[in-house]
């Protein structure tokens, strides 16, 4: 029977279990705690807290190009005395603070590279190590970068390509 349902409503089985407990949805618990502190308070803010979720269907998304799968957030009605006005403040507090802008000072250096290889005998797949160099952004430097001088990275740009044994460290 829950497939059925699960096909004519787009609920997984565990979400259909979740209302079979008489588990609070989201939106209720934010209807009830709107009236309690009679502040509007959204489903959304509400999802920190909450004991579990479910996969409630599948839909297109904003574009209409793509599907989205929509999470449907549940209490238990226990849990939603726990849940203070000064906590959904502090996390509307948190959600609206300015996030930092990323670092886009120009950095150079080098950092490990890795190429897959084919051995031509056994046809098996390995990655080996190379030195890359970068030269750009520092939010977008790639992982295991290592910042260098002017001079060392003249000294690195020479060498870039280079294959490295397993552990070695290059030093410019």
């Amino acid at each position: 029977m829950k497939m059925s349902k699960y096909l004519q409503q787009g609920k997984s089985e565990n979400y259909q279990d979740a209302e079979d407990k008489k588990l609070l949805k989201a939106g209720e618990v934010a209807a009830l705690l709107t009236k309690k502190f009679k502040m509007k308070i959204t489903a959304l803010e509400l999802s920190p807290f909450a004991t579990e979720w479910h996969h409630g269907g599948v839909f297109k998304s904003a574009t209409g190009q793509s599907l989205k799968g929509k999470r449907v957030f549940f209490f238990k009605p226990a849990d939603v005395e726990k849940v203070s006005l000064e906590q959904i403040l502090r996390n509307r507090e948190k959600a609206a603070a300015p996030k930092p802008l990323p670092d886009n000072s120009i950095v150079q250096g080098w950092y490990v590279q890795f190429f897959k290889m084919t051995d031509p005998v056994s046809r098996r797949v390995y990655s080996k190590p190379f030195v890359g160099i970068y030269k750009g952004p520092k939010s977008k430097a790639p992982k295991g970068f290592h910042v260098l001088g002017d001079e060392a990275f003249t000294v690195a740009e020479k060498q870039r390509g280079r294959e490295l044994k397993p552990g070695e460290e290059c030093k410019f």
